[in-house]
């Protein structure tokens, strides 16, 4: 689930804040349960160009929005997914790394998974979300 965001704000995440632009997307994972607010389901702002080349509109005409998703929908969300892959690496070691979203770098700690989007967007999270958000391809 995403919308376009109007004015600047800030999104505070586990490891860093994150700034968006008028313009950026802001995207959302809705999970099974209703949020009171919207900053309570876990999102993150993406670059409006990123957004463009990564992202692409659910058209499955078959679906039927849950409570959460619903309640995003009301609330200006559409339905998106993402189209493109990722390259990802789970970090061995501590390490720094620079989102775009990110006025400055941040020690990513080891266990966290390093991710590069298609459009070499780096950015960084959880052994959980990371299974919840990819599918890895199986071993050849």
């Amino acid at each position: 689930m995403a919308r376009m965001i109007t004015e600047e704000t800030n999104i505070e995440l586990s490891l860093e804040i994150l700034t968006a632009s008028s313009g950026d997307i802001i995207v959302y994972a809705p999970g099974d349960t209703v949020k009171p607010e919207l900053d309570d389901y876990d999102h993150w702002p993406v670059k409006r160009d990123v957004f463009r080349q990564v992202y692409k509109r659910w058209d499955d005409s078959q679906w039927k929005p849950n409570e959460a998703q619903r309640h995003l929908l009301g609330n200006g969300c559409l339905p998106f997914y993402r189209a493109r892959g990722v390259w990802a690496l789970k970090l061995p070691i501590s390490i720094y790394v620079q989102s775009l979203e990110s006025p400055q770098p941040v020690v990513v700690p080891a266990g966290r998974w390093l991710c590069i989007g298609a459009e070499g967007e780096p950015y960084n999270m959880s052994d959980a979300d990371f299974y919840e958000r990819y599918v890895i391809p199986a071993q050849v």
